[in-house]
């Protein structure tokens, strides 16, 4: 294999006796999971050309030279900005190793001939992969085998606009679960964590950004379009967007809530009347609920027109109606989902709850929720009417502090 900055030294020739130095490749990212190269940018005469690979007949690694047809078609250079050079915009990237998990710097690339074209096939990282390109390929190359596979790789440039160009990215990232890619995230530097986020759907895009620390939220926020901004916390769990929304500046949050989507907004707002450290704070609102006289049939049909809009399913909340929200009882969804169709929630209901008052403190909740193993407490006003419901994943965020025995040591800026 070839590593980028030893063809970087290598010099373009023609049968004509004709040279140019190679200063830059140009590569077709989507085209390949081992992309090929697509041309030579070369400087010849202290003028910056481009010669297409059809016009390469061979690269001769022994005599640092890649063999041209005719050095005299090589053309001025158009603009390049939305292409992909493997110097301009891969060497020093931050990459995604999404077989391992990990994020890395790109200190070179690997190439290979297969097919009669020079391709991508791998970047290399660490200490000697930097070492070698410090000393100018003096040092033996990195060996293959600690290759980070280009089939497995998703690099990021560090702005998010480029998103918005199309600018030759494989989107590979999308096939890691919302939690790995949050992880992965958490451990880069915030405009590439932007850039990564504006790469996924924005479904997915809402997942990532519930799991990622309030800190980075905002930091992420801040970089997308407000357009993508409110998509993106309009798909959230309602606890976890008005904790976003509450953090902005109020002429910004009042503009985000007037142009959400109506249901959205409401529970965002109703949300944001308690403070932080109660438990109306970090309950959700984004809940299931049904009357207790509804038959299961009925009640399953209900639910699942309502998937896709609420983000807390694992319980059904049983009320006596959907005006008055007198708490009843409360049912799993897979034990509604086993039911037999005729038979009535209130039936099978488990009548026994513990509740929550919204203005009590969200850390002792947070015990009473964990010690008892449950998914969630429903949280009630003083008419005993259900207004939402704390789950464990907000009580085990109260409990788990942000600390730096839970941190990893993170790549570097």
């Amino acid at each position: 294999m070839l590593m980028l900055t030893d063809i970087l030294r290598f010099s373009a020739k023609d049968d004509r006796g004709g040279s140019a130095r190679v200063s830059d490749l140009a590569v077709a990212l989507l085209e390949d999971d081992y992309p090929p190269i697509t041309g030579l940018l070369v400087f010849q005469n202290e003028s910056p050309k481009e010669i297409g690979w059809q016009d390469v007949i061979d690269v001769d690694a022994s005599s640092r030279t890649i063999r041209v047809k005719d050095l005299a078609n090589a053309r001025a250079t158009k603009e390049l900005s939305h292409d992909v050079l493997l110097k301009r915009d891969i060497l020093d990237s931050l990459i995604l190793d999404l077989l391992g998990r990990q994020t890395t710097r790109v200190c070179d690339l690997f190439l290979d001939i297969e097919d009669e074209r020079l391709r991508l096939k791998g970047a290399a990282a660490g200490l000697v992969a930097m070492l070698r390109r410090v000393f100018h390929g003096r040092l033996s190359k990195p060996a293959e085998k600690e290759m980070f596979d280009w089939k497995y790789v998703e690099f990021l440039r560090g702005d998010p606009a480029a998103v918005n160009n199309g600018e030759g990215y494989r989107l590979r990232i999308n096939r890691l679960p919302a939690g790995e890619i949050a992880r992965l995230a958490d451990y880069i530097p915030y405009l590439h964590a932007a850039e990564l986020l504006k790469l996924l759907p924005d479904a997915k895009a809402a997942r990532v950004l519930e799991a990622t620390p309030i800190e980075r939220q905002l930091q992420i926020v801040e970089e997308l379009d407000e357009d993508e901004t409110i998509g993106i916390l309009a798909l959230m769990s309602s606890d976890l967007a008005a904790d976003v929304i509450g953090r902005l500046e109020l002429k910004t949050m009042r503009r985000y809530l007037n142009r959400m989507p109506k249901r959205r907004s409401q529970l965002i707002t109703e949300l944001l009347r308690y403070p932080e450290d109660l438990v109306g704070g970090v309950m959700t609102n984004d809940i299931l609920v049904i009357p207790a006289n509804s038959l299961c049939a009925d009640a399953r049909r209900e639910v699942e027109s309502r998937l896709e809009e609420v983000r807390f399913d694992t319980l059904v909340f049983i009320v006596d109606s959907l005006d008055g929200r007198q708490l009843r009882g409360a049912i799993s969804l897979k034990d509604m989902l086993a039911a037999e169709d005729h038979v009535a929630l209130d039936a099978i209901m488990d009548p026994y709850l513990q509740t929550l008052d919204p203005f009590s403190k969200a850390v002792d909740a947070a015990y009473r929720i964990v010690t008892s193993q449950l998914p969630a407490m429903p949280v009630v006003d003083g008419d005993g009417r259900i207004i939402g419901a704390m789950t464990v994943e907000a009580a085990i965020s109260r409990l788990v502090p942000n600390t730096s025995a839970l941190q990893q040591v993170k790549v570097f800026s």
